[in-house]
């Protein structure tokens, strides 16, 4: 007899799913320990639906490993939802949340993370409207943290279609 298949990656990019659509998602990948990679960029999920995922990485069951979310509108109040759930979670090695708006506020959130989560390795927040301030909190969270995760910001004074990473000011032209 063939065994089950099981659904590993699910791409919903640019699907207008809104808040619900992404709390139903969520809802389920609470439940599911199968999907390991979700895209679910430009769907509108805003504030809510970044707070339903942030729930559902909570879950013991939740064994996703890469998470793209840019461009919904999560803002400070879904970046820190996620920074918090990813205290002590060990799946997640992936997370881009370009584009939602979630300056310093959420910036200082993933500050506090950064020591307490050691497998993320990427963490994409380029295009949040992060000051200098923030990026202060993040190179802060960075020194203090054990996983040296690749992290990409948008710096000031580099044109709008460039990043500044974290590798980058350590000597590395990009990550590993």
């Amino acid at each position: 007899a063939a065994s089950p298949k099981r659904l590993e990656r699910l791409y919903l990019n640019e699907n207008p799913l809104g808040a619900d659509g992404v709390r139903a998602i969520a809802e389920g990948l609470a439940l599911n320990g199968n999907l390991r990679h979700l895209w679910l960029s430009r769907t509108g999920a805003g504030p809510a639906g970044a707070e339903a995922l942030a729930d559902a990485l909570k879950s013991r069951k939740c064994r996703l490993q890469a998470l793209d979310f840019w461009e919904n509108g999560a803002g400070a109040a879904g970046a820190e939802a996620l920074a918090a759930a990813l205290h002590g979670q060990t799946s997640l090695v992936t997370l881009e949340l370009r584009g939602n708006g979630m300056g310093d506020a959420g910036a200082r959130a993933f500050a506090r993370m950064m020591p307490k989560n050691a497998p993320l390795g990427t963490l994409d927040l380029l295009n949040n409207s992060i000051s200098s301030e923030g990026r202060s909190s993040l190179q802060a969270g960075l020194a203090s943290s054990s996983a040296n995760p690749y992290l990409v910001l948008f710096e000031d004074g580099i044109g709008p279609h460039q990043q500044h990473t974290s590798w980058e000011a350590k000597g590395r032209a990009n990550a590993p």
